[in-house]
């Protein structure tokens, strides 16, 4: 009896570990692709996944008051305490402030400073990189990102 109580401790341990393991993993995961077979662009955004790969073309809006999950329904209400799996803190997008004569105005964009003001167009990346004004080659593989972080994780400018 004593064993079995001992090893049903154990189990419950191992299954609230896993869980909180869960929760850490999530947090911050934006466009990454999940076993619901999508990935939150932002808070409020999202992409269907094939394979484990997002696919581009299908950013999606969940809708007023509803935030995108790794759950089952993909977007939920806000408002019943839905947590976000990618969260707006995480789309660090700088503003041209006369540090830089460059920065990445989306993942895969950056635009030319000047002082404090965006001048001409968003340049884009070559396919398959993603803008790194901070790796100074201004495009890497998206595997060569400083810290592992988008400068900008924004789908577009």
């Amino acid at each position: 009896m004593q064993q079995k109580s001992n090893f049903l401790g154990n189990l419950l341990l191992v299954v609230a570990f896993s869980c909180m393991l869960a929760t850490v993993w999530s947090v911050g995961v934006c466009n990454r692709c999940m076993d619901n077979s999508i990935a939150c662009v932002n808070q409020t955004h999202f992409k269907f996944c094939v394979n484990y790969s997002p696919i581009e073309e299908s950013t999606l809006y969940c809708g007023d008051g509803k935030v995108c999950t790794e759950l089952g329904i993909l977007c939920a209400d806000a408002s019943l305490g839905a947590n976000p799996v990618c969260k707006d803190d995480d789309i660090n997008c700088n503003k041209c402030d006369g540090t830089s004569m460059f920065q990445c105005t989306s993942r895969t964009t950056f635009r030319v400073c000047n002082n404090n003001e965006f001048t001409g167009v968003n340049l884009t990346c070559p396919k398959d990189t993603v803008c790194s004004i901070k790796s100074g080659k201004f495009c890497v593989k998206e595997c060569e990102l400083p810290n592992g972080k988008y400068e900008c994780n924004k789908a577009a400018p």
